[in-house]
């Protein structure tokens, strides 16, 4: 402190409301993160409030007339009025956001559940897989990995959604306990300032009786009103109720006659019920042969099934037996050669054979003559009768 600069005084009411409105403001454009050219609408309210409040303050304590008891200062000791100026609407999310995740959850199992019945119906209820089990088979977008990803997304824009209304939350309650706080804090040195007030004269008295009675004369002109309309309605009402009392008998007797209507379908659903077991028992032996036609058709399909492999081996079989066919006759070209040569070198032999035997028999005759010739050289000595049986 300056040694020159005489200590400071106490405080007074209206240096204390200049400090707590001062103090409020900074610490709102603090939370607000604003300025003095920033402020949003009901910000800039309020500190213009505050500045006309401390403005009439320091009136007030220097005795000026121009501050009575009905001044814009005062209000300012009234709970909630500088909480109604700092209450605006904050945006909100949507109220079916988190539905989103369980729409999308019962849209993926309905169609898994579509696919496995389009599937697996014609098949036998024991050689079908579960649910549960075909449902991990499915593709990415349809199993519960593709509905565990969408889930998480959406549950994160979701997230998303609400941060910016729950920070507008969070700031709208820290605005309003600074300004709670402020509304506390001003109670005091206002109420000491109000207490310096000069008393009031007849004619103030008079002026506050009659805006209380001019107030009041609107209220009563409005209760009129209302009452008024209320005392249509209420004619409406007895109106409504003497139609009624003048349609209970005909009521009655209409009353009477479903009584009527009722035994009579109760009479009619017994008939029908009767009538109901032989269409019952009947549509039991339908179902009943639907169920063995079911069971003829699926045989029938395995029947088919191992005709239709039979009929594929048995083409195989004959295919194969052309192709040893075509590879036996190929194989039996050179044999068939081999025979025919045979056969003409049989052919040959027999006649080589017959030329022998010819041959052979011309050369005993020549040998029959060379002994002949023999024995007539040497001069024989047997008779010609001899010679001739040797002959």
């Amino acid at each position: 402190m300056h040694p020159h600069m005489p200590p400071p005084g106490p405080e007074t009411p209206a240096d204390q409301v200049d400090r707590l409105a001062t103090r409020a403001i900074i610490e709102l454009d603090r939370l607000a993160k604003c300025g003095q050219d920033t402020r949003p609408p009901h910000l800039a309210q309020l500190s213009a409030v505050l500045g006309e409040g401390v403005q009439q303050a320091r009136q007030a304590q220097a005795g000026s007339a121009a501050v009575n008891r009905a001044s814009e200062v005062w209000k300012l000791r009234e709970p909630g009025y500088l909480r109604a100026i700092v209450e605006y609407p904050i945006p909100r999310p949507g109220s079916t956001l988190p539905l989103v995740p369980v729409v999308l959850t019962w849209a993926i199992l309905g169609i898994a559940e579509y696919s496995y019945v389009k599937d697996f119906t014609s098949i036998d209820a024991v050689a079908r897989p579960s649910f549960f089990a075909d449902w991990m088979t499915q593709p990415l977008w349809r199993g519960p990995v593709g509905l565990s990803f969408a889930i998480v997304v959406t549950v994160l824009v979701i997230m998303w959604r609400h941060r910016g209304p729950a920070k507008a939350q969070n700031l709208a309650d820290d605005v309003d306990r600074v300004v709670h706080r402020l509304e506390v804090d001003l109670l005091a040195p206002l109420a000491v300032l109000r207490s310096g007030l000069a008393p009031l004269q007849v004619a103030e008295h008079t002026r506050q009786a009659a805006v209380e009675l001019s107030a009041a004369a609107r209220q009563f002109s409005g209760a009129t009103r209302e009452l008024a309309g209320a005392t249509t309605v209420v004619d409406r009402l007895v109106a409504g109720a003497d139609r009624l009392i003048a349609t209970l008998p005909e009521l009655g007797k209409q009353a009477e006659r479903l009584a009527e209507v009722r035994e009579e379908l109760d009479r009619t659903a017994g008939v029908i019920t009767s009538r109901l077991d032989p269409l019952a028992s009947v549509v039991s032996d339908v179902s009943g042969a639907a169920e063995a036609a079911q069971r003829a058709v699926d045989v029938s399909e395995r029947v088919m099934s191992r005709s239709f492999e039979q009929l594929v081996e048995s083409r195989s079989i004959a295919d194969r037996h052309v192709g040893h066919t075509e590879a036996l006759a190929a194989a039996q070209a050179p044999f068939t050669a081999v025979a025919d040569v045979v056969a003409q070198a049989a052919g040959r032999l027999d006649s080589t054979s017959a030329l022998l035997q010819k041959t052979v028999a011309e050369l005993g005759k020549v040998v029959d003559e060379v002994n002949w010739l023999a024995l007539v050289s040497d001069g024989l000595r047997a008779a010609d009768d001899q010679h001739e049986d040797n002959r």
